[in-house]
């Protein structure tokens, strides 16, 4: 029997995987991509390979987007919507399940959202999956499950963690045979946790932008709302050819000519001559050698409309996201 685990690469989900192959289950990892987690592909199949596991990619779609919307449950401190979004993940490892066991490495009270026993039960009927989402590692503390019931698990042989501890995760780790310092590690995080990126996440959703080439644009630059026109700013070289990476057809791109200084990308339904002159003006404002006026050169679909001579913006800064 297989079973299919949603997989980040972390201590928990290493674990889980491992457990359920000493109970004899095929391991399937399941790893959701979305801009808003920050994990490499490279290094999580890497992380598979060497504990032996298969792993599946699934890209979050735009209902994903849906959901951030309105999440029933709610918001965490910031953007982040923790019990809907764990219901999101296993609604797509059920997708492809069937009527395989569904796992998770979440630990009981690890997390203070998403990880408590009405936490779990909330995101199983989200999902579809009530009392049929196994957690070995705190089986023990939790009730039972259908594979349980059904005798294809035994609780004797699930775990028993709580809390933010790690210490006894990298413990059994050892005893499994695999060295914590040895394993490849995941870049971690969500970004709807991180307060900046929230703010410019909302900022989206106010505006009605709410989809995936805006949402790329968010891990990028500096970012200015001018006239109800998104205006983005690199912040050094690196952001710089990223933006130039994120452009899309209709986007305005402009460059300082006479002086170093950050690529600014436009990006609006609608762009008016006054809404082009401020974005020039707070180009100017940030090209750090610049003593007066900087040449900036205003393109569209790789061709120059115009150049322009721009005077910094001493007040930029009220156009910012914050």
């Amino acid at each position: 029997m297989k079973a299919y685990l949603l997989f980040s690469g972390g201590i928990d989900s290493i674990i889980a995987a491992e457990l359920l192959k000493k109970l004899g289950f095929e391991v399937i990892a399941v790893n959701i991509v979305s801009p808003f987690f920050e994990r490499d592909r490279e290094t999580l199949e890497k992380i598979a390979q060497r504990i032996g596991v298969r792993i599946i990619f699934i890209e979050a779609g735009d209902d994903y987007l849906l959901m951030l919307k309105n999440p029933k449950y709610g918001y965490g401190k910031n953007m982040n919507p923790c019990i809907d979004c764990k219901a999101y993940m296993l609604r797509k490892v059920k997708e492809i399940a069937g009527e395989n066991i569904i796992a998770t490495g979440d630990v009981l009270g690890q997390r203070p959202m998403s990880q408590r026993r009405d936490a779990f039960r909330a995101i199983e009927k989200l999902a579809g999956l009530e009392g049929r989402v196994l957690r070995p590692l705190s089986g023990k503390l939790l009730p039972e499950t259908v594979y349980e019931r059904e005798g294809i698990v035994k609780r004797e042989n699930l775990l028993d963690l709580k809390g933010r501890s790690r210490r006894r995760h990298y413990e059994i780790l050892r005893e499994m045979g695999l060295e914590p310092s040895e394993l490849p590690t995941p870049a971690g995080g969500c970004l709807l946790t991180d307060p900046s990126f929230s703010r410019r996440l909302k900022d989206l959703m106010e505006n009605g932008e709410l989809n995936w080439d805006n949402v790329k644009l968010l891990k990028v630059g500096r970012h200015f709302r001018v006239n109800g026109c998104k205006f983005v700013l690199g912040r050094n070289r690196e952001e710089n050819e990223k933006l130039r990476g994120l452009e899309k057809r209709g986007d305005i791109i402009f460059r300082a000519r006479n002086v170093p200084g950050p690529v600014g990308l436009l990006r609006c339904r609608e762009v008016d001559e006054r809404t082009v002159e401020i974005c020039a003006s707070i180009l100017s404002r940030y090209c750090s050698k610049a003593s007066g006026s900087v040449d900036v050169a205003i393109l569209k679909n790789g061709k120059l409309l115009r150049e322009v001579k721009a005077e910094p913006l001493r007040d930029a800064e009220r156009f910012l996201v914050r």
